[in-house]
């Protein structure tokens, strides 16, 4: 039986072939059909949200070289606080700015043309953006270790000091 990292490390694999002979070639070739029509989420990833139920504290970044970061301690086993884990993953894996409205999309680049972004001071599981607002708990999920992410990316993850 495959684990998920194994399983999840094959998709991205075939998703980069995939997009490596789809430029290569204005027709994929037959393996390439096959694989997608196999696994239709290298198309289009799922979307999975619901992270602020499992992290305490979270925010984005405003300013400066995370500028669009989406920093976060959460915790896989919420009756463990020795699990605590902190966490940051690039929004820009996650959003995109369509025709001026922020929207999910994956790998999308909203930062690069979004300005302005910050999360609401009460509720700042809302991103707010001179191109529009986003749910950020629609979209972003805690992994089995603790990080955020959102479709297949991962954020970059350390464990927090247990302090008990």
């Amino acid at each position: 039986m495959k684990t998920t990292a194994t399983t999840l490390a094959g998709i991205v694999s075939a998703a980069s072939l995939f997009a490596t002979l789809a430029v290569a070639s204005p027709v994929a070739p037959v393996e390439s059909r096959q694989l997608i029509a196999m696994n239709p989420e290298l198309l289009n990833p799922v979307l999975r949200g619901g992270f602020t139920a499992q992290c305490d504290f979270y925010q984005v970044t405003s300013h400066g070289e995370a500028y669009g970061h989406l920093q976060a301690m959460c915790n896989p086993d919420p009756g463990n606080p020795a699990t605590e884990v902190a966490s940051t993953l690039d929004l820009s894996l996650c959003l995109g700015n369509y025709n001026n409205n922020l929207a999910w999309g994956y790998m999308g680049g909203a930062f690069t043309s979004c300005m302005g972004c910050t999360s609401r001071m009460f509720a700042t599981q809302y991103l707010d953006c001179d191109c529009g607002t986003v749910d950020l708990n629609d979209g972003i999920y805690v992994t089995d270790t603790g990080a955020v992410a959102c479709y297949d990316n991962v954020g970059t993850a350390d464990p927090v000091p247990y302090r008990g």
